[in-house]
């Protein structure tokens, strides 16, 4: 029932306001705490102040809760971010959309020019000097002072900016940004006198601002569960007891999320962002999870051996005898395993035939075919990928008998024989019966 949220302040902090009577509760982000569970503010709450400073977390920790402060402002609800080194996301990731932002470094962070016009300019003439770090929010220059209408900048914006504060290139560090029946108040990082600063704004800003807001209404206290009779605390505690048990929930359900995404997933996930020897073991996994009969690692089998190595993989059928009897007896797959911003070197191709005759040869086994697998464009998103062999590569790979595949179609066909749409069984045949560019039929 706190009319207040603090996220990611100290307990001292916290301490300085609640003596101070404001009304507030503390929490934490995932990014600070390092748990996974919901972040939303608490019924009756109307202001949030949030210091956002931890630049290496990831994204989409709290993607779920953002929704929760976003409503709040947009029903008259203000927010308050100090922003210190930290990404874009870690501001509207938890606390919803800003249109626009786009973080650029300022090296100069106390150098900036500030409104006249008070409330604000008391802010930064009081705590200039300590302000440590202020990114530039916006690549839009010359709007101190200006309301901006947010259709302005992306017809049909919605909501209104005003510029605060702008750096030494004249670009915006700070802005309040009106949504709804509230706003977002983006203030630089002032350091150890950011409570000061966020004490300042329940004083002076937001009575001015947004009356309705201040923490020192004359009957705020009637909301205290001194006073609220049973039928309304009995309410009060179903909804805290519905959060806790909602916080629980999302904990389980994330745990599992982490759990699945270890095990099952990202091991293939690799097959579209991996290189060099990840990428090899991603593929070795991926014929390893379709049974294949017998995988071997080439740069295993020949570790104690000085010899060159070419290919990566070989695919044995039958297991009962040892690869030395198997790799002359057996039909085998050799297989390249190649990676590239581009599409495939025509040097790869022509390894793949070359790498075949030699161990035609040197096994005296005719009943092998040569497959280049490889993640290619491995900057784009792997759907959006071109087919990176060339009409001549593929015509080639075909005469040859030899097969071209991408890691994209072999996480594709993983993906589909995990959703019951082919067997990996009909995976292995077709991958011995189709030559040239190999795609998957399901």
């Amino acid at each position: 029932m706190s009319r207040i949220l603090l996220v990611d302040f100290k307990e001292s902090e916290s301490r300085q306001l609640q003596e101070r009577k404001f009304d507030l509760e503390l929490r934490e982000t995932n990014w600070k705490s390092g748990r996974a569970e919901s972040l939303r503010p608490p019924q009756g709450c109307r202001v949030v102040l949030y210091q956002a400073n931890v630049k290496n977390e990831p994204a989409g920790l709290h993607e779920d809760d953002a929704a929760e402060f976003e409503r709040m402002v947009e029903d008259g609800g203000a927010v308050i971010c100090f922003i210190g080194d930290c990404r874009e996301f870690h501001i509207t990731g938890l606390v919803g959309d800003i249109p626009h932002l786009r973080f650029e470094a300022n090296e100069l962070p106390d150098k900036i020019l500030a409104v006249q016009d008070e409330p604000f300019s008391s802010i930064f003439s009081r705590y200039r000097a300590f302000i440590s770090h202020a990114f530039e929010l916006f690549p839009e220059e010359n709007n101190l002072g200006k309301v901006i209408q947010l259709s302005e900048w992306d017809p049909p914006g919605e909501g209104e900016l005003l510029v605060l504060a702008e750096s030494i290139r004249k670009r915006p560090v700070s802005v309040m940004l009106r949504k709804g029946k509230g706003f977002y108040l983006l203030l630089p990082w002032f350091g150890e006198k950011n409570i000061e600063v966020a004490a300042f704004v329940l004083d002076r800003v937001l009575p001015e601002l947004a009356p309705q807001l201040t923490a020192h209404e004359e009957d705020a206290w009637l909301d205290s569960y001194d006073y609220i009779f049973p039928a309304l605390v009995d309410v009060f505690k179903q909804m805290e007891d519905e959060n806790v048990r909602h916080r629980q929930t999302m904990r389980e359900l994330e745990g599992k999320i982490d759990e699945i995404k270890a095990a099952e997933q990202e091991p293939f996930n690799q097959l579209l962002i991996a290189e060099g020897k990840d990428l090899q073991q991603a593929v070795i996994k991926a014929f390893r999870y379709l049974d294949w009969t017998n995988v071997v690692d080439v740069n295993e089998y020949w570790k104690r051996v000085i010899r060159v190595r070419e290919e990566d993989i070989w695919l044995l059928e039958g297991n009962e005898e040892s690869v030395e009897t198997l790799i002359r007896d057996a039909p085998i797959t050799m297989i390249m395993v190649r990676s590239g911003k581009t599409g495939a070197a025509e040097e790869d191709c022509l390894l793949l035939q070359r790498f075949k005759g030699r161990r035609m040869q040197e096994f005296n086994n005719t009943r092998m075919k040569a497959l280049l697998i490889g993640n290619y464009f491995i900057q784009t998103e792997a759907k959006l990928r071109e087919v990176p062999f060339s009409e001549n590569q593929i015509g080639e790979a075909a005469k040859d008998g030899n097969g071209l595949l991408t890691t994209y179609e072999l996480f594709k066909a993983v993906k589909a024989e995990k959703e019951g749409r082919i067997t990996k069984e009909d995976i292995r045949q077709q991958l011995v019966d189709k030559v040239g560019l190999i795609t998957f039929d399901y």
